[in-house]
């Protein structure tokens, strides 16, 4: 399991990654005025979270879901049982996650507090219905809509490659100097920033709705590897 910090002014980001049998990204959002933790995308090992966040002095009371798949929240229920913390989700996910605990929904551009730290909600759809990422100070936690140098798959109920075509343009606004981070680590780098996706990532690369839902649905799995590395525009011309 390894781990990486960033420490901000108002808040830490500390991503555990490689968790579970999906080898899930954990994001932990420490805000240091209240002393108060959100976790993003509690899954797989609940018990070890609520420790970590315990044993930095800190009390965790916010859950953050960016989708419905369950390797990114089949650990929701469990820490909401023993930490009382508050479920947020967006709004057009809701008919798709099996939560027992009460929902607060968020939808696209609003603002989500936790002390002194503020994260914008930016839409996602595609890869499932309702997906979203959270966009902070200098660092966007995009779940499974956009990998280092790939994106999510459209498989699953909800999906919508069309959907996500208009997603991923929108995260291309993000500004170049955000550092991205994922729900799995399939990248050749752990991280990287946005201009450097802009740059090589093929589903960031492609601007035309049919080329890229023709890419998503039958030519990308066939023709890329993991740790997933960085494309060219040309490279990816030839293949659609």
């Amino acid at each position: 399991m390894l781990e990486k910090i960033y420490k901000e002014k108002t808040y830490t980001l500390e991503i555990l990654y490689h968790v579970g049998t999906y080898e899930n990204s954990i994001h932990f959002i420490f805000d240091h005025a209240s002393k108060t933790c959100a976790i993003i995308d509690p899954a797989w090992e609940a018990d070890l979270f609520i420790k970590r966040v315990k044993d930095k002095g800190y009390t965790l009371t916010d859950i953050w879901v960016t989708h419905w798949h369950g390797d990114h929240m089949n650990a929701v229920d469990e820490v909401a049982n023993k930490t009382n913390a508050k479920i947020t989700a967006g709004v057009n996910e809701i008919p798709y996650l099996q939560i027992d605990h009460p929902i607060t929904t968020i939808n696209d551009n609003e603002i989500l507090t936790l002390g002194d730290t503020q994260a914008t909600v930016i839409n996602t759809p595609g890869h499932t219905a309702g997906g979203i990422c959270f966009l902070l100070d200098g660092h966007l936690i995009a779940g499974d809509s956009l990998f280092v140098y790939g994106a999510g798959h459209c498989v699953m109920p909800g999906s919508n490659a069309n959907k996500f075509f208009h997603s991923l343009q929108k995260l291309k606004k993000v500004p170049d100097d955000v550092l991205l981070h994922c729900g799995h680590d399939y990248g050749s780098k752990i991280t990287t920033t946005m201009a450097e996706q802009k740059s090589g990532n093929p589903f960031l690369l492609i601007d035309n709705e049919d080329d890229f839902v023709r890419y998503r649905n039958h030519i990308h799995d066939g023709s890329r590897t993991y740790p997933m590395q960085a494309m060219t525009r040309e490279e990816v011309n030839n293949l659609l």
